[in-house]
């Protein structure tokens, strides 16, 4: 059996693999959800270094669930990258879907919206609405959507079917959600050696 790459050569790898891609294909923009997580800041960092600060725009994607800590840590992994960030509220756009799809629940019988929770139903949705927006934002821009669920998630389907597995890269689409950690905890020591002025990915993600 072969072995895991050390931690350098994986995030050289993936940011190698993602600047290779993008340039065959033409891409010189990037946007991807940024959220506070783990594998959401090592995609943002891994699109940094293949297509420059400048290339990549986080879109922060608050919806009724979201923690204040989420969104702090989504800003704070921007300003670490140097990246353009835009916060894109989801609830109008899930208000809307709510006012429509309630009256037919409703009718089939059928729990409206979180009505009870944990509701599968309303968590798809709201990933759904966001990889709308993602969608949107690069149809409008030319930008590429970097998706950022790992190779773990998609083994297990903890993701959602035209939500979070929309994109046109699936970056961490090969590693696994024990070895998304592994780039991070090299690249915040050795962010000199990595193109970093300060160390990129926070703490707390």
């Amino acid at each position: 059996l072969l072995s895991a790459p050390s931690e350098d050569l994986l995030w050289k790898a993936l940011a190698l693999g993602t600047r290779d891609y993008c340039g065959k294909t033409g891409f010189k923009t990037a946007v991807l959800g940024i959220s506070g997580g783990i594998d959401a800041a090592i995609t943002a960092t891994i699109g940094g270094a293949a297509l420059g600060a400048a290339g990549i725009t986080g879109l922060i994607l608050p919806g009724v669930y979201s923690s204040e800590h989420s969104k702090s840590d989504a800003i704070d992994l921007a300003r670490r990258l140097g990246i353009r960030a835009m916060t894109v509220p989801i609830d109008p756009p899930v208000q809307g879907f709510r006012s429509v799809l309630d009256p037919a629940f409703s009718e089939s019988n059928r729990p409206r919206l979180g009505a009870t929770l944990p509701d599968l139903t309303e968590e798809n949705l709201q990933s759904r609405v966001r990889g709308t927006m993602l969608m949107a934002f690069s149809n409008r821009t030319g930008a590429i959507v970097l998706t950022t669920g790992n190779k773990s998630e998609l083994a297990v389907g903890y993701c959602t079917l035209y939500g979070d597995m929309n994109g046109g890269l699936a970056v961490l689409a090969d590693v696994a959600k024990q070895q998304v950690y592994a780039p991070a905890r090299w690249l915040n020591p050795n962010h000199a050696a990595a193109g970093f002025a300060s160390p990129p990915i926070p703490q707390s993600s």
